[in-house]
């Protein structure tokens, strides 16, 4: 069962990947995963809800998310580098550098030690298409922003 349970959020996250125009104009995915005799084992749902923009200072106003973005990038690292992890290197690459670019334009920057990480991770990432990358490639930048985050 927690087989066809990652398998199937890794499968619904290639197709709304894939289609993210589709999904976003209808604003839910549904995804029903049955047993080989026809038995309904669970159903994914992922919806979206607009939010109004925020300006620059209402951003601001959250003075702990760079670091909580960081406490969440250091988790993620930490899955995927469990020699179990269902997570790839490229998927934890692709998940790491969203939440940094995210953090460099929408958070405040709490500081010199949560931006200098951020700015790095961004510099590691930026203008590499993670999706070229082979095993060795994509490990061996994994574990360079892996340092980073226990800086």
């Amino acid at each position: 069962m927690d087989e066809a349970r990652v398998e199937a959020v890794r499968t619904l996250g290639e197709l709304i990947r894939d289609d993210g125009a589709a999904f976003w104009s209808s604003r839910e995915a549904r995804m029903t995963v049955s047993s080989p005799r026809g038995e309904i084992l669970f159903q994914l749902v992922l919806s979206s809800a607009g939010a109004p923009a925020l300006t620059d200072d209402q951003r601001r106003e959250d003075p702990d998310a760079c670091r909580r973005a960081l406490w969440e990038m250091r988790e993620i690292a930490a899955a995927a580098a469990l020699q179990d992890s269902p997570m790839t290197d490229q998927e934890a690459l692709h998940t790491l550098a969203a939440i940094a670019a995210w953090v460099q334009t929408e958070a405040p920057a709490d500081g010199a030690a949560c931006g200098t990480v951020i700015d790095l991770l961004v510099d590691l990432t930026a203008g590499i298409d993670i999706d070229a990358l082979d095993d060795a490639q994509a490990m061996t930048r994994f574990r360079q922003i892996e340092k980073s985050l226990v800086v």
